[in-house]
């Protein structure tokens, strides 16, 4: 009688984890995140890991809101990454504007890619190239299909 509580204790304990473990930050390939503004701009952040996990945490003026998991096929993946490469991702500036702090009530929009083992990270308030807006778009563009699951509540 007592080994089937148990099983399901393990049952429960294995699927809980199993995010945790596909979540592996060793495997995060690229992230987005759109912070917020003195209006009602989307903040969030997207994850996206070379296991074709995707994380979402919804925070505020968005449809959705807490931590949720979906999935990109590699395809999708590959297309992000090849994207990434068209606009010269990598040989971008680190930060836009580069001089100064720029408009300070506009949301700032972080990019990075994880590639060969280096990081690359461009934080955007504005006066970004059009490429790099190009690229945040197709990120956002990208996950607009994937069928989240939500899996907590996470600031």
């Amino acid at each position: 009688m007592m080994q089937i509580p148990f099983l399901f204790f393990f049952f429960l304990l294995s699927t809980n984890l199993s995010f945790a473990q596909n979540a592996d930050e060793s495997l995060l390939l690229a992230s987005l995140e759109r912070t917020t503004c003195y209006g009602n701009c989307p903040y969030y952040e997207v994850k996206v890991y070379s296991n074709g996990l995707v994380t979402y945490n919804g925070r505020k003026n968005v449809d959705y809101i807490g931590l949720h998991e979906g999935a990109l096929s590699q395809k999708q993946i590959q297309e992000l990454l090849q994207k990434a490469k068209t606009v010269g991702y990598i040989h971008l500036d680190n930060k836009y504007p580069t001089k100064g702090l720029g408009i300070i009530d506009f949301p700032v929009c972080i990019t990075s890619i994880t590639e060969g083992g280096s990081k690359k990270m461009v934080y955007n308030r504005n006066d970004a190239p059009q490429r790099l807006v190009e690229y945040q778009d197709f990120f956002d563009e990208l996950i607009e299909d994937v069928q989240w699951k939500k899996i907590g509540y996470q600031n």
